[in-house]
């Protein structure tokens, strides 16, 4: 009698133990899948913020392109660089962040300095629709008879977004003629740069956090 109690008492501590398993594999599936569903919802939120960003960039509307900054915005945070006198001046005078107002004024310099047509351009030339699959997207823009060219990338790092512009030299163009500086025009020194602009993501907006370069 107590060998069969034994026995039926082992039989049930298996029974609950494989249910306690089945139920623990079903909520970590669960688990899994809801974190893959809140993952994909937010990459699509995130892909629609782009496209926002890119509709706004495309207009060439100072007004709406000034929304994306965070005013005032530091000199060190925003690589800003403009050859006039007035401007630092303003700049000096604000502790070396650009105001919104300055912004404005100098928005046809600014945007060259900060490359807004070269961001239009990484948009043209890349479907940020593919950032549902991927988490950096590159294209080149190689023209082998020019001396230049752009590389354009959109990378997701974690909460990052890094919009990327980037300059090379073609080694294989002929130069036809020289520089002012007198030296060939596929030359590192002219063709040689680097420049970003970073997001941070938080689930629903892009905040811009950065704008930086190097040679």
């Amino acid at each position: 009698m107590r060998q069969a109690f034994f026995i039926l008492a082992i039989s049930a501590m298996l029974v609950a133990c494989n249910n306690s398993d089945t139920t623990k594999s079903a909520n970590d599936t669960q688990a899994a899948e809801q974190r893959i569903d809140t993952a994909k919802r937010a990459r699509h939120i995130l892909i629609e913020e782009l496209k926002e960003l890119q509709q706004t960039v495309a207009s060439n509307d100072k007004e709406k392109i000034a929304d994306i900054f965070p005013f005032p915005i530091s000199d060190t945070a925003f690589s800003i660089y403009i050859d006039d006198a007035a401007y630092f001046e303003k700049l000096k005078t604000n502790n070396n962040k650009t105001t919104k107002t300055m912004f404005l004024q100098y928005f046809k310099e600014i945007s060259e300095s900060i490359l807004v047509d070269q961001v239009n351009n990484l948009f043209l030339h890349i479907n940020v629709d593919s950032l549902l699959y991927k988490d950096t997207l590159e294209y080149s823009a190689y023209i082998k008879t020019e001396p230049c060219y752009y590389s354009y990338s959109i990378e997701v790092a974690t909460d990052n977004i890094i919009l990327r512009m980037d300059m090379s030299s073609n080694k294989i163009y002929k130069s036809k003629k020289l520089s002012e500086e007198e030296i060939p025009e596929n030359s590192s020194e002219i063709c040689e740069h680097a420049f970003w602009w970073v997001f941070n993501f938080d689930g629903k907006k892009l905040h811009l956090t950065n704008i930086s370069g190097a040679d």
